[in-house]
C-alpha cells in the first residue's frame, strides 16, 4: 500500500512497533497515519514539565513523529494511539433493499462475529476495531444492512502508487484504495450482496477522486471470479503463487492470488456499476479462443490467440476440503500457466471476465490492449 513498518526501540531494548498507512492527500502533499503499539500497552500518568511522566511521554512521540516524518519527508504524518477514545458515526445509503453505510460503534461486535464466522480466526487474532474510526480514516469502512440486522462488511485503506506493473502500462493513480477484506453473510452469498458493497465502495471513491481499487483473490474460486471480472469488471494482470503462508479451511494448498484493479473511471472499469443479470457466461462470446488446461493437464500455450481460457474447479472450497491431493494438482496447473501467461505487458493477458461450458469453469484472459486499462 505504499506504507512502512517501524520498530521502536531505546537503551532497554524493544519499546514496541508502529505501523505508517497511507492516510490520504491533502494539498497535494501524501498523509500517513502512524498507529503505535507499545509492548505492554501505553502508559499515560499524571504529571506535567519535561521531568515528570507528561513530560516524557510528549518527548516519545516528538521522537517518534520526528522518525517517521524523515522516513517519508516531505510527506506529513499524523500520530494514532489506538488506545485513544474512537469516533463511529453510523451513515445510511439505500442501495436496493440493503442499507450500506459506515458502522456505528455498536455494530463492531457484530463485524468480529461474522469474520470469525466466515474464516475460522481466533480473538486474537481479530483486525482490531479501531481501524473502522474516524480517528483512524480508513479508505473503506462499510457495513450492509438488511432489515436493521448486519450482513455484510467492507474494510480498505488508501494506497500510495505500488501497483508498478499497472504504473508500466500507463495508468497513474498516486492515491488508491487496497480493499483489504470483504464478508457476508452465509446465508445471502450469490444474492448480490458482495456486488452492493463493492459498488458502494466504488461510488465513494469516485466521490474523493479515487478511480483505482485494488484487491487479492484467489484464481480457482469461481464465484469470486465472477464478482469480480463477470459483474464489477475489473481485471487481473499480476499473479502472486503461493502468497500467503498462512492454511485455514479456505486455503489448504498453497494460497496463490491474483491482484485485481478495479479501474474507475475507464469505458471498461464503469461498465461494473450497473447491474447486468442478462448478461452471458458462455465462451462463444470470445472468438479464437484457446484452452491452456484440461483439468490439471497443461495444454499448449496462447500463441498469440486472442482470448484464452483457464479451467478452474468448480468448487474450489470443497475440492480442498475432500481431495485434497486433487486439490494440489489444481493448484500447481493454474499456478503453471497463470505465471506465464497474466500480465499488463503486450504478448500477455489480461484476465477479466469468467465462462462456463456444461459444468466446467473457466477464467478468460483478453490480450492485453492499453484501451482496457485506458480512461476514455
Amino acid at each position: 500500500m505504499g506504507g512502512r513498518v517501524l520498530r521502536i526501540a531505546d537503551d532497554n531494548g524493544l519499546r514496541g512497533a508502529a505501523l505508517l498507512f497511507p492516510r490520504g492527500m491533502e494539498g497535494g502533499q501524501r498523509v500517513y497515519t502512524l498507529r503505535v503499539n507499545e509492548a505492554g500497552g501505553r502508559e499515560r500518568e499524571a504529571g506535567s514539565g519535561s521531568q515528570g511522566a507528561g513530560g516524557q511521554e510528549q518527548l516519545f512521540e516528538s521522537q517518534l513523529l520526528a522518525a517517521a516524518a524523515d522516513l517519508v519527508a516531505p510527506d506529513r504524518v499524523v500520530l494514532y494511539w489506538p488506545e485513544d477514545a474512537k469516533t463511529y458515526t453510523a451513515t445510511h445509503r439505500r442501495i436496493g433493499a440493503l442499507d450500506i453505510g459506515a458502522p456505528g460503534a455498536e455494530e463492531l461486535p457484530a463485524i468480529q462475529i461474522m469474520r470469525a464466522a466466515i474464516w475460522g480466526i481466533a480473538p486474537s487474532d481479530q483486525f482490531s476495531t479501531d481501524l473502522y474510526s474516524a480517528e483512524f480514516g480508513p479508505g473503506t469502512s462499510l457495513v450492509a444492512r438488511a432489515n436493521g440486522e448486519l450482513v455484510g462488511f467492507l474494510l480498505g485503506f488508501y494506497r500510495f502508487d505500488g501497483l508498478d506493473d499497472l504504473e508500466r502500462a500507463g495508468v497513474h493513480a498516486a492515491l488508491g484504495i487496497e480493499s483489504q477484506m470483504m464478508g457476508v453473510t452465509h446465508r445471502l452469498r450469490r444474492a448480490g450482496l458482495a456486488a452492493s458493497l463493492k459498488r458502494a465502495q466504488a461510488l465513494a471513491a469516485c466521490e474523493r477522486g479515487i478511480s483505482v481499487i485494488h484487491w487479492t483473490a484467489d484464481p480457482l474460486q469461481f464465484p469470486n471470479a465472477t464478482l469480480n471480472f463477470h459483474k464489477l469488471r475489473a481485471v487481473a494482470g499480476e499473479f502472486y503463487p503461493a502468497f500467503y503462508p498462512f492454511q485455514n479451511a479456505l486455503n489448504r494448498v498453497p494460497a496463490s492470488r491474483f491482484g485485481i484493479t478495479w479501474l474507475l473511471s475507464t469505458a471498461w472499469g464503469r461498465a461494473g456499476f450497473a447491474d447486468n443479470p442478462h448478461r452471458g457466461r458462455g465462451l462463444d462470446r470470445f472468438p479464437g479462443c484457446v484452452f491452456l488446461n484440461n483439468g490439471t493437464q497443461i495444454l499448449s500455450g496462447p500463441h498469440g490467440a486472442p482470448y484464452i481460457a483457464v479451467e478452474i474447479p468448480a468448487d474450489w472450497t470443497t475440492l480442498q476440503r475432500d481431495d485434497l491431493d486433487t486439490a494440489a494438482a489444481w493448484r500447481t496447473a493454474a499456478d503453471t500457466i497463470l505465471a506465464e501467461v497474466v500480465g499488463f505487458t503486450p504478448g500477455r493477458y489480461l484476465i477479466a471476465d469468467v465462462a462456463t461450458v456444461g459444468d466446467r469453469h473457466f477464467l478468460v484472459g483478453h490480450a492485453f490492449a492499453p484501451e482496457i486499462i485506458t480512461d476514455t
